[in-house]
């Protein structure tokens, strides 16, 4: 019984499995006052010897001590049902009580015999022959086997109940909190559209972006592109998450459907370019046609469209530079090719590698030419500054110096053409000096007596030792006698530069302010 006693039942008439050895009894019609009469006397009938009344002089045939089997019984008793036990008792007795006891004793208190009529030799036959025992274990039995027989019923109908429940829905929010906990969740069970409805917006609810992405991915396998389409218009965060997550995967194609869908184009339009920049050259025009065709009719996007169109028109002149400067790479006949070696593809680079590209190996080129630096200037309308930087730059790289004087000439509004930079000279001076090889005293001179402030003209003419004449030249103009003596102690004697300024002190016509 110990075994039985670990189950537990929902019903409160199970509470025998749960109950101890003697505290419940499974019969209501038994109070606890027979059973108490009924275990005293069946103690005192094994532990002593049946005491008769001394008139019948009636006297215990049987043994001095309890033979095995009334031990045996009497144990059986005692755990047996009290049932069983009364059956005993009321089945021995003709026609009055086999033994009195006394209601107010407890009942651990063993009961001393009034009298017993009923032969000795039956009663202990009666036992003996183990019916006390087979009536309490049959007792047990039955009792066992009902118990066993109503929980076998309710498991049954628990299992048919699960059975009706597997394919049901559970509660949305039930659902949510499972899938906040990692446990596995079946959504294929919310089938229709309400249903799938109420679970996004508890995810919804639940401000979690798994949980969220979860749903809707869900929904996308279950229901057509139109309905989850419409969804997604109505519930933009559960819109923003998806589109975040179709650009983690690299799912462009249906990004772009689904931005499309939500007339986003301005995002479609981004998310072609970038699909398109990140193509093979060849792919990649194709690419940026189609971005072009969806941003065209985008107010906008006019500038973008522009800036696209571009970069189509210059992947086009790339490929042909290209294509024809491998030729002439193989042939072996343009000699900058062979001083200059390439190390990378012209092809995908920005327009102002391009130009540097262009001034490198075709400076001299004619405008008609597709690799001609003033064909790519006025093509893709580059300004005067773009284009002199980076033609001074590849042609401080071949020491073609003249080139660079004529990339510095500008015309005057009279006719005439003076050395004029685009941008600050002091970039110039650092472009022409950072290379191995400093540019010709001449050219350098010519460049910095170029420059309209004095101040600005010696401060970079210190900067080159063989300039020496324009710093002295600086000093006259500025009517510095000081500072021309203390830069004529530090020049050469009998040198050029030496004479000119010792000149320059001994000129009467100077007029000094020092």
């Amino acid at each position: 019984m110990a075994a039985h006693r670990k189950f537990t039942f929902e019903n409160p008439e199970d509470s025998y499995w749960n109950s101890n050895d003697f505290t419940d009894s499974p019969f209501d019609n038994l109070s606890t006052a027979n059973a108490a009469a009924a275990r005293a006397a069946v103690d005192d009938l094994f532990e002593c010897r049946f005491r008769f009344d001394s008139d019948d002089g009636w006297s215990n045939t049987g043994s001095e001590s309890p033979s095995i089997g009334e031990v045996q019984t009497k144990q059986n008793l005692r755990n047996g049902s009290t049932d069983a036990l009364k059956t005993v008792f009321e089945t021995s007795r003709p026609g009055r009580s086999f033994v009195q006891f006394n209601q107010d004793q407890s009942f651990g208190q063993k009961t001393p015999l009034k009298y017993c009529p009923v032969s000795c030799d039956y009663a202990s036959s009666f036992i003996s022959d183990g019916s006390a025992e087979s009536f309490s274990s049959n007792a047990t039995t039955q009792l066992d086997y009902s118990r066993l027989k109503s929980e076998h019923r309710k498991l049954q109908k628990h299992l048919e109940q699960v059975r009706l429940e597997r394919y049901r829905a559970a509660d949305p929010e039930h659902t949510i909190r499972r899938l906040l906990r990692n446990d596995p969740v079946s959504l294929d069970l919310y089938r229709s559209k309400k249903e799938k409805l109420d679970l996004l917006e508890a995810a919804l609810e639940s401000y979690d972006g798994n949980v969220i992405i979860a749903v809707v991915l869900a929904l996308e396998r279950s229901l057509k592109t139109s309905i989850f389409l419409d969804i997604l218009k109505q519930k933009p965060v559960a819109a923003h998450h998806y589109i975040s997550y179709l650009k983690d995967i690299k799912n462009f194609d249906q990004l772009t459907s689904t931005l499309s869908a939500l007339n986003r184009t301005e995002e479609v339009a981004l998310v072609l370019y970038s699909v398109a920049c990140k193509k093979p050259p060849n792919e990649r025009i194709v690419y940026l046609k189609k971005c072009l065709n969806s941003c065209t009719a985008i107010p906008s996007l006019q500038a973008f469209s522009k800036s696209v169109n571009e970069y189509i028109d210059l992947l086009e002149r790339q490929i042909i530079i290209e294509d024809a400067d491998e030729a002439l790479i193989k042939e072996g006949k343009n000699k900058i090719f062979q001083q200059y070696p390439k190390t990378i593809t012209l092809i995908g680079r920005p327009v102002l590698t391009t130009l540097y590209y262009s001034c490198l190996y075709h400076f001299d080129l004619p405008v008609n030419a597709y690799a001609s630096p003033l064909s790519i200037k006025e093509f893709f309308s580059m300004t005067e500054k773009q284009y002199a930087w980076m033609a001074i730059s590849a042609l401080t790289r071949l020491k073609r110096w003249n080139d660079i004087e004529r990339v510095l000439m500008s015309k005057k509004l009279l006719g005439g053409v003076k050395i004029q930079c685009p941008f600050a000279w002091r970039h110039l001076f650092t472009i022409i000096s950072s290379d191995e090889q400093q540019p010709p005293k001449e050219i350098l001179c010519k460049f910095l007596r170029a420059i309209p402030d004095v101040n600005e003209r010696q401060y970079l003419a210190n900067q080159f030792p063989e300039a020496s004449e324009v710093i002295i030249e600086c000093m006259v103009a500025q009517k510095d006698r000081i500072a021309l003596n203390e830069f004529l102690a530090r020049l050469t004697p009998h040198t050029i530069e030496f004479y000119k300024a010792l000149n320059a002190l001994n000129n009467a016509t100077n007029r000094w302010k020092n």
